[in-house]
């Protein structure tokens, strides 16, 4: 077993929405613990939003993590089928295991992770609750008994790697709440991480059109969308329905996922565009969260919309199959990496909507 430092460089978030970095101490791993080094932690919309409205208290930011076991005790090895040295990615939920809701599977709706209740989750737990190093923008990452770990491929790539938790979810959203058929038509509202992650999804399981809708400033977020194999279509508030459905060729779609994030005006032109059986998936709570739809066209087209949260846990394993068989196609997504250092000022660019135009933005440790 590797011998750890006895401190890990850690971008720590203050209550300012500014940084610093940090030296937190590393403690030996006991029976049911471990550590992960960590080689790449992707940055996603839950990381600014946390970063601008500013922590509570000192935060290691990051729950997109990938890394290698560089230390774990013998309960905790059999208990996540690892060992040293071996390459994994971990959820970013804590669940207790236990209660009802673990004990029947979906572990990311338990109440002890639940960020909307006061729960925990990797990312989001102060450093000063011992030994802080609880996210993935350090050098190191503790692995307390509750933490959900997956193996990966020793040669998957460190930045597509970054992609196993986005992706699944997407991947869920389509195939699972989304009922996602081959030969289906998609639309995809919003080019954004999520977006590109579901337009990459959709294609990956048959999808026989999937259209993209940004508006004009994500011009070349659509041409990623494109290069993933998807139908790019710039539109307006006010023009989102007629564009959109001269892009599919005025084709009714199977399946709409909304990853616009919180603007409420998409969800009614959303409705419209599904044909008889059509699924709508909201992936993000709108503000204000009450919205008008024509229930009317609902009933008689006899049309679902679901909500979602996270990835069942299925989905990870999926996703980590598509990335490795290369059928993805995400590489074709430019990577924007940072260092520690730079961590603090890309979230506040982020922040600002100054950042780079590729939505996939990963910190690497040691690069």
């Amino acid at each position: 077993m590797a011998v750890l430092p006895g401190t890990a460089r850690a971008s720590v978030a203050l209550p300012n929405s500014s940084s610093e970095i940090r030296q937190l101490a590393i403690t030996p791993a006991d029976a049911d613990t471990g550590w992960l080094r960590v080689t790449a932690s992707g940055i996603c919309g839950t990381d600014v939003g946390l970063y601008a409205s500013g922590v509570a208290a000192p935060t290691v930011l990051g729950h997109h993590v990938v890394g290698e076991i560089a230390s774990i005790g013998a309960s905790a090895a059999r208990r996540w089928g690892v060992q040293a040295g071996d390459r994994v990615v971990i959820e970013e939920y804590l669940p207790c295991g236990t209660c009802p809701t673990c004990l029947t599977g979906p572990y990311r709706l338990c109440p002890d992770t639940d960020i909307w209740g006061g729960g925990r989750r990797i990312g989001t737990i102060p450093v000063a609750e011992a030994p802080g190093l609880l996210g993935g923008n350090a050098d190191y990452v503790f692995l307390p008994p509750n933490a959900v770990v997956h193996p990966l491929p020793a040669d998957l790539d460190e930045e597509l790697a970054a992609w196993v938790l986005p992706y699944a979810n997407a991947l869920d959203w389509t195939s699972g709440a989304g009922r996602l058929r081959a030969g289906e038509n998609v639309v995809v509202l919003g080019p954004g991480y999520h977006g590109l992650a579901v337009v990459a999804a959709a294609v990956a399981s048959g999808a026989a059109q999937v259209v993209v809708g940004g508006l004009a400033r994500d011009a070349e977020r659509l041409e990623m969308a494109e290069a993933l194999g998807g139908t790019p279509v710039v539109v307006g508030e006010d023009d989102l329905l007629a564009r959109v459905r001269a892009a599919a060729g005025g084709r009714d779609a199977d399946l709409v996922v909304d990853a616009v994030g919180p603007g409420p005006g998409v969800v009614a032109p959303a409705v419209e565009l599904l044909g008889h059986g059509g699924r709508l998936v909201l992936t993000s709570p709108k503000r204000p969260a009450a919205v008008g739809v024509d229930t009317a066209r609902m009933v008689r087209r006899s049309l679902t919309v679901s909500a979602v949260r996270g990835r069942a846990p299925e989905a990870i394993a999926a996703a980590v199959a598509s990335l490795a068989d290369g059928s993805s196609h995400l590489d074709r997504v430019p990577t924007v990496a940072v260092d520690l250092d730079g961590v603090g000022d890309m979230l506040t660019r982020l922040a600002a909507g100054t950042g780079p135009e590729s939505p996939h933005v990963v910190v690497r440790p040691s690069a």
